[in-house]
C-alpha cells in the first residue's frame, strides 16, 4: 500500500506518524507513505520485509529514525528509504501506460497542458512513447532523463553512457513529446531536514551528510553534459545546495559558454548573493514549486528559523535580477498540482492557514501568469510555439469560472476551469 504527497502540518497531530500508526491500519500488508520531500514512514510488515531491525545501521547518507528503546520506528529519511523502496516492483507497460493516461485526465481538468517530467529512467521513457502511440497522451510531454544523484544501483560509467551515447541532446522531439534537460540531484528537502544547508536545522548541532551526490564531482558531471549539447536541471534545496550548484554551473559557462542553454537550480529555496550573481550573469533558471509556500511553509519557521523562512523561493528576487523564473508543481512530491494554488501562493505569499512566508516576494497576478505559461515554453525551448495566446502559436488555451486578473485575491485558489482545448481542439469540458 503506497500513498504519498503529505506532511505533517496537515495533520490534526502535527506530528509524523510512526509504524504503530500505520499499524492501525494493517499488518498484513506492507505500507510505504513517501512524505514530501525525502522521507518514508512505513508500518512493521514493511520493516520486516525490508529485513531492518533493532542492529540494523544507518546507510550512507540516510537515517533510520528510532524509538527511545533503540527499535526503528518507521521513519525513514534519505537514502534509507531504499531499505523498502526496493520491495515495489515496476509497473508494468500497460499499467505505465494507463497511469499516464488518467494522469493526463486529471491535468486537463485543472488546466495544465503541458508537463515536463524529471528524473526519468529509460523504462518510464518508453512508457511515454508507448502511451503517444496508443493515442492515450493527453497532455504535451517534455521528458527530463535521470543522470547523477539519483540510482544509487547504476555506476557512474552507465549514469554517462545514458548521457552520451544515444547521439542526442535536449530539444529532440515535436509539440507532443520531447526530450529535456538531464536531471541531476544534490541533496533532499527542508522540512524533512534532509536538504544541504551552511548550518544546522534550528535544534540540530551539525549539518548531516544527506547529499545524493558527491558535491566534488558537480563541476566534472556539469561540463560533461554541457558539452554534450545537454541542459542540465538539478534538485537544489538547501542554502549550500544552492550556492555549490550556482557557482559550478557558472564556472562551466564561463569555461565553455554556451549562450543557447537551458540550465537551471529545481526547488531554489534560499539564495545567497554570489549565487544571485551567477544566476543573472550566466541566465541559470530557478525552476520553482509555489504550492509548497502554500502546503509547507508553516513548518520552515520550526526547521530553519524566522530569516531563512523569510527568504524562502524569493521569486521577486530573482526576476529583480534578471533571473528567468518557471513555475512548476512538483506532483507527486507535493500535495496538489492545481497551478491556481499555485498563483494564489505566489500572489499572496500565504500558507494554507493564512501565515505570510516572505510577503516582500510576492508578484503581481501578471508576473505570476507568466512564470507558470511563457517562461516555461523557454524552459523546454518552445518560447516560439507556445506559452502565449499569439497568432501562429499552438492553439492551447483554457477558460476560466472568472477573471483572474480582478477577483479578489482570496478566490485565486478557487478559480475552476470549465474547459480546456488542446491544439484548437476542446480536451475537457466541465459537466
Amino acid at each position: 500500500i503506497i500513498g504519498e504527497g503529505w506532511n505533517e502540518s496537515l495533520f490534526v497531530e502535527g506530528r509524523l506518524p510512526n509504524r504503530f500508526d500505520l499499524d492501525a491500519a494493517t499488518t498484513d500488508h506492507p505500507v510505504l507513505l513517501k512524505r514530501f520531500f525525502n522521507m518514508d514512514v512505513v508500518n512493521s510488515r514493511a520493516l520486516e520485509l525490508a529485513g531492518v531491525h533493532d542492529s540494523t545501521p544507518d546507510p550512507q547518507g540516510g537515517k533510520i529514525e528510532r524509538f527511545p528503546d533503540g527499535s526503528p520506528n518507521g521513519i525513514l529519511r534519505a537514502s534509507a528509504k531504499l531499505f523498502c523502496r526496493r520491495l515495489i516492483a515496476d509497473p508494468t507497460p500497460e499499467q505505465a501506460v494507463a497511469a499516464l493516461e488518467a494522469a493526463g485526465r486529471a491535468y486537463l481538468a485543472v488546466g495544465i497542458t503541458s508537463i515536463l517530467d524529471p528524473g526519468l529512467h529509460p523504462w518510464e521513457m518508453r512508457a511515454y512513447l508507448d502511451a503517444r502511440r496508443a493515442g492515450r497522451l493527453l497532455v504535451r510531454a517534455n521528458l527530463m532523463p535521470s543522470w547523477h544523484g539519483f540510482r544509487e544501483d547504476e555506476t557512474i560509467e552507465q549514469l554517462d553512457a545514458r548521457a552520451a551515447e544515444l547521439g542526442v541532446y535536449s530539444g529532440l522531439g515535436d509539440h507532443w513529446l520531447s526530450l529535456g534537460a538531464l536531471k541531476m540531484a544534490i541533496d533532499g528537502g527542508t522540512t524533512s531536514r534532509t536538504a544541504w544547508m551552511f548550518q544546522p536545522f534550528v535544534g540540530e548541532e551539525k549539518v548531516y551528510d544527506y547529499n545524493r551526490l558527491d558535491p566534488e564531482d558537480l563541476r566534472e558531471f556539469f561540463a560533461r553534459g554541457h558539452a554534450l549539447g545537454w541542459d542540465i536541471g538539478i534538485h537544489a534545496i538547501g542554502d549550500r545546495a544552492h550556492h555549490e550548484a550556482a557557482c559550478a554551473f557558472a564556472e562551466v559557462i564561463e569555461g565553455s559558454p554556451r549562450k543557447d542553454h537551458r540550465h537551471n537550480l529545481i526547488h531554489a529555496y534560499f539564495a545567497t548573493e554570489e549565487s544571485l550573481q551567477h544566476m543573472a550573469r550566466y541566465q541559470i533558471a530557478a525552476v520553482i514549486q509555489p504550492t509548497f509556500i502554500y502546503y509547507e511553509g508553516d513548518d520552515l519557521f520550526r526547521d530553519v528559523g524566522e530569516r531563512l523562512a523569510h527568504q524562502y523561493k524569493p521569486a521577486r528576487t530573482y526576476l529583480e535580477r534578471g533571473i528567468p523564473v518557471i513555475a512548476t508543481s512538483d506532483i507527486p512530491s507535493t500535495v496538489h498540482y492545481n497551478p491556481m494554488i499555485g498563483l494564489y501562493s505566489l500572489v499572496t505569499r500565504k500558507t494554507w492557514k493564512g501565515t505570510p512566508i516572505a510577503p516582500q516576494e510576492a508578484l503581481t497576478r501578471e508576473q505570476a501568469l507568466y512564470i507558470y505559461t511563457a517562461a516555461g515554453a523557454w524552459l523546454t525551448r518552445e518560447e516560439q510555439v507556445k506559452g502565449r495566446l499569439s497568432p501562429g502559436f499552438l492553439a492551447d488555451l483554457v477558460v476560466l469560472d472568472r477573471d483572474y486578473f480582478t477577483c479578489p485575491e482570496e478566490e485565486i485558489k478557487e478559480i475552476q476551469v470549465e474547459m480546456t482545448i488542446i491544439d484548437g481542439q476542446v480536451a475537457y469540458q466541465r459537466a
